[in-house]
């Protein structure tokens, strides 16, 4: 149940919070998209970052000086 504005006088507490009235299913909808955004953005870079690993000690263990 929503509280009207002009009942409560915006000086009070439960005055200043009633007209800023944000549903439920708009928070958890929004964190759920955030949370599958993130996933694939790991999901997407952590490779990228793992093949750059190898690259730079296949790299490095190439360019070194060995005398056998």
């Amino acid at each position: 149940m929503a509280i009207d504005p002009e009942v409560i006088s915006p000086s009070s507490k439960k005055g200043s919070r009633a007209g800023r009235y944000f549903p439920k299913w708009a928070i958890y909808s929004s964190a759920g998209v955030g949370i599958i955004f993130i996933v694939g953005l790991i999901k997407t870079f952590l490779p990228l970052i793992g093949m750059a690993f190898l690259l730079a000690l296949i790299w490095s263990q190439s360019s070194t000086n060995r005398r056998y």
